[in-house]
């Protein structure tokens, strides 16, 4: 495969939609019928979902960075050039995605929203299989051993 039109992982909503949809949805449920099972303290859900949001962004800006400083897309609809090793890949393939997805529970403890609990399976399960398998056999087909060799030593996800 070169840089043909169809050398991309053919994933045909972007990723990110997802965690917007996930987002938006758990949000207009939470406003329309609130959950409240459960009290935490300010405090708590400040340093709990602070520090999730904290670590989500790290995951995010140094993904983003590393694929700038490789000269690799992050956009799913473009053909990836190479496999990325380094940052925050050396702990996960899908540090964006897991950015988004520690993003999601973050604001979901901070807000204290039930609702965006229940979003995050789903989240996960729609990056999952709309997003992470196929851009796994993607690159699996394109990058053969290499890819293979990476994905034995790194986690999908952490």
């Amino acid at each position: 495969m070169g840089n043909e039109p169809n050398d991309n992982a053919a994933i045909r909503i972007p990723p990110p939609l997802f965690f917007f949809a996930c987002l938006g949805i758990g949000l207009l449920l939470e406003y329309l019928s609130p959950i409240h099972l459960v009290s935490i303290s300010l405090i708590t859900r400040v340093l709990v979902g602070g520090t999730f949001i904290l670590i989500s962004i790290y995951f995010a800006l140094s993904g983003f960075v590393v694929l700038i400083k490789n000269r690799t897309p992050f956009d799913t609809a473009k053909s990836t050039v190479k496999i990325v090793q380094e940052g925050p890949y050396r702990f996960s393939r899908n540090p964006l995605y897991l950015s988004l997805l520690l993003l999601l529970f973050g604001i979901s403890v901070l807000i204290v929203s039930l609702w965006l609990l229940f979003t995050l399976p789903i989240l996960y399960i729609l990056f999952l299989f709309k997003a992470v398998k196929p851009e796994e056999s993607y690159l699996s087909q394109k990058f053969g051993e290499e890819y293979l060799a990476y994905s034995s030593k790194v986690r999908r996800w952490i």
